[in-house]
């Protein structure tokens, strides 16, 4: 029963005072049990004794109320505290979790995956806030509970006491054994959860696809079997504390046997007074309570200390990145951004860069450009710092990118991705984003700029159009412009276009290549793009294969070569030509 898990205690800041107090108030009750017991056996056994007078009995009676009151009102003010202790709990525990997720950067966030954080912050805070309210304070009464209530018993009978004492203490390594299997199926509980929530949550997401494809009947009966996967970890959770209640209990109950039988055999020797075997009566259940207290608290607390190695691997995710203000500038620095024998892998994958080096020119236009797991998105990431390169160099006008913090760098550079995340609330809400003292004339000349002004006037609440959940309320091309329109408003001299079109539809495509065509005049645009023809304007283009530089140039010098670009460009406008004669004779 002895849970005392490291990452729990060290979370457990603020919360002992109220871990404290609750034992206290537990142990205000205790004595205040013992106090009745007390008055009401030394009461009854005097009853009949005509030494007893009317002023006795009205003050034993009197006693016995004022030890009732203080009872109630410290089992009242346990509950409040539980209550208080709980919510404390849940805002520091979320607090500390939601601190680091936001922490962590994208290539962090992919290692721990998104479920993993959602059920370590939700289900995994639900599961350890008893680890606080419940446990520790049980922990600390179940250790003082016993050797309070053996002083109290021992001059009524001591060897009562002593075998009660001894039997509720050997309860704790006898649990032991039982926590130990609990504890490793509560670990295999929680990771079932944690499939079976992603499997859900997969599912809910991919919902028109599986219907599209006829899949939504496979896909129910995977999800039915991980279902009954999880059910059947819950029953073994349930039929290892049914055992484990059942041997307690059975102790617990035979010792209050044995308890009785000795003292009424005492009692019948003339050995103790019948006030003093009463009291034994009145106590010896009693002696168990904080010992059943602890162990309900054991088999509930076990849930959290599973979570708490979901959470303790998150916390542990070391989020500092190299930082050295006083990296020394290079003379006569390349005017933009420059990328030098950079490598980068991906853990767990082969490398996604080897020995890349390439420039980004200030006031050009570079695009990347190679088949779909050749590195281009990789090259992004490294450029907004969502990681650092395993070897090499990246350096910003001379700068190394370590004499920046990765917040001080994206007020520099922004990213425009393939999926713009928009969120709940208003049209305005979402563009101050970039921008939170951005004023309303600020707001509509970026929408102008990405040709959504006018969509925004046609609105009856202008800014204040509410975009739905995720922007569900608005169409792939209005999200792209609106991500567009944000990283306009941050002012960052270098822009990345990350696939920005290939989720919009022509005409929405074509008034974004036209808003970029602008931007060029006054930004520095890196591209990365599945559209070649969209990229013919770019002052230098660089062809990646295998996470290395095939090739580099403008449009016309790497057509001119027999290489990958070329034969991109022809394959694609194969493709499109056949498109174009498809739909002629549909």
């Amino acid at each position: 029963m002895l849970l005392l898990n490291r990452t729990l205690i060290k979370m457990a800041k603020g919360l002992w005072g109220w871990i404290v107090g609750i034992a206290a108030l537990k142990m205000v009750t205790l004595m205040g049990t013992a106090a009745f017991a007390r008055i009401i056996s030394g009461f009854l056994g005097n009853v009949d004794s005509p030494s007893l007078s009317w002023q006795q009995a009205r003050s034993a009676i009197f006693s016995a109320f004022v030890a009732a009151l203080a009872m109630l009102l410290a089992e009242l003010l346990t509950g409040e505290a539980e209550y208080r202790c709980t919510a404390k709990a849940r805002q520091s525990l979320r607090t500390q979790i939601f601190s680091k997720v936001l922490e962590l950067d994208v290539g962090n966030v992919e290692k721990i995956g998104p479920v993993s954080a959602i059920t370590s912050s939700v289900d995994g805070v639900e599961a350890m806030q008893i680890y606080y309210s419940k446990y520790l304070p049980g922990l600390l009464y179940c250790l003082c509970a016993p050797i309070y209530l053996f002083f109290q018993m021992r001059t009524a009978s001591l060897p009562v006491a002593a075998m009660l004492f001894v039997i509720s203490m050997g309860l704790m390594p006898l649990n032991n054994v039982f926590r130990k299997h609990i504890e490793k199926l509560k670990t295999e509980y929680w990771s079932s959860m944690e499939d079976l929530t992603g499997y859900y949550l997969e599912s809910v997401q991919g919902l028109t696809t599986l219907k599209l494809y006829g899949q939504d009947e496979r896909r129910t009966a995977v999800l039915k079997e991980k279902s009954f996967a999880f059910n059947r970890k819950i029953m073994e959770v349930m039929r290892v504390n049914f055992s484990s209640f059942l041997l307690t209990d059975g102790l617990i109950y035979g010792s209050v046997v044995a308890a009785t039988a000795i003292v009424g055999s005492q009692l019948a020797l003339g050995r103790v007074t019948f006030s003093a075997a009463l009291m034994v009566l009145l106590l010896s259940f009693g002696f168990f309570g904080s010992v059943r207290q602890l162990m309900n608290a054991t088999h509930s607390a076990l849930a959290g200390v599973s979570a708490a190695e979901k959470v303790s691997t998150l916390l542990q995710i070391d989020t500092t990145r190299p930082y050295d203000p006083k990296a020394p500038r290079e003379p006569n620095a390349f005017d933009g951004i420059r990328l030098e024998n950079v490598s980068y892998s991906y853990e767990g994958r082969k490398s996604a860069l080897r020995n890349v080096s390439l420039t980004v020119p200030r006031g050009k236009i570079t695009a990347l450009v190679g088949l779909s797991g050749c590195g281009k998105s990789t090259v992004a990431g490294l450029l907004m710092r969502f990681f650092d390169p395993a070897t090499g160099k990246i350096t910003m006008e001379g700068q190394d990118y370590i004499s920046f913090t990765p917040e001080e760098l994206r007020r520099r550079i922004i990213m425009v991705p393939q999926s713009v995340s928009l969120f709940s609330g208003t049209l305005a809400e979402n563009l101050r984003i970039a921008a939170p003292q951005a004023t309303d004339e600020e707001l509509w000349e970026a929408l102008e700029q990405v040709r959504l002004k006018d969509w925004a006037l046609a609105q009856p609440a202008g800014l204040e159009t509410d975009v739905g959940d995720g922007g569900g309320k608005l169409s792939g091309g209005q999200r792209q412009k609106i991500g567009i329109a944000r990283a306009l408003l941050c002012q960052a001299e270098y822009i990345i276009f990350d696939e920005a079109t290939s989720s919009v539809d022509i005409e929405s495509e074509q008034e974004i290549w036209s808003c970029m065509d602008e931007l060029a005049a006054t930004r520095t645009l890196i591209i990365i793009s599945h559209r070649l023809s969209t990229i013919r304007g770019a002052d230098v283009i660089y062809v990646l294969a295998g996470g290395q530089i095939a090739q580099q140039g403008d449009h016309h010098q790497l057509m001119e070569r027999q290489g990958l670009y070329r034969q991109l460009v022809e394959e694609q406008a194969a493709l499109e030509k056949m498109g174009e004669e498809g739909l002629r004779y549909a």
